[in-house]
């Protein structure tokens, strides 16, 4: 009689746990691939401007009124260069971008690529670190293209 106890036991054991295998990866089947979900994954703003990308687009700076420098990149997915203004807090810049490459907006040359553009200064941040403010990026084929940025203190990680 034990036999049989120790065996029901046995194949009841291997139900329960064949049971919870199946339950448990059935939790997983009905959730998103994160992989597939896109977000930000920087502290800056990402958007899309015609045939540019703007990738952790932020500007630096100490206090609202301060100077600061925007941090990010455009990238510029044509196959000619486009001419773009960078307007905020009554600073503007102008900056050439290449054909098919990406450029830093702090003036740095990005990854293996030679090609760069003047650092985008900010006479007088509009918002104080912590804040968003509002930065006007315009092409000659999309026109003008507001983007909400965020404004962080120097030194923070930005990535």
């Amino acid at each position: 009689m034990t036999r049989r106890l120790r065996a029901g036991r046995s194949v009841l054991g291997a139900l329960g746990l064949a049971t919870s295998v199946s339950l448990l990866s059935g939790c997983m089947y009905l959730s998103p691939t994160q992989t597939d979900v896109s977000y930000n994954g920087s502290n800056g703003t990402n958007a899309t401007v015609g045939d540019l990308t703007l990738s952790g687009v932020l500007i630096s700076a100490s206090s609202k009124g301060a100077p600061g420098t925007m941090q990010g990149m455009v990238t510029n997915n044509s196959d000619s260069t486009i001419a773009v203004t960078v307007a905020v807090g009554g600073s503007q810049a102008k900056l050439s971008v290449p054909a098919d490459t990406a450029v830093r907006l702090d003036g740095q040359p990005s990854g293996n690529s030679t090609s760069t553009v003047s650092a985008v200064k900010v006479a007088s941040t509009p918002a104080a670190p912590g804040a968003k403010t509002t930065v006007i990026f315009a092409t000659a084929s999309s026109g003008q293209s507001p983007v909400v940025v965020p404004v962080l203190l120097p030194g923070q990680a930005y990535n």
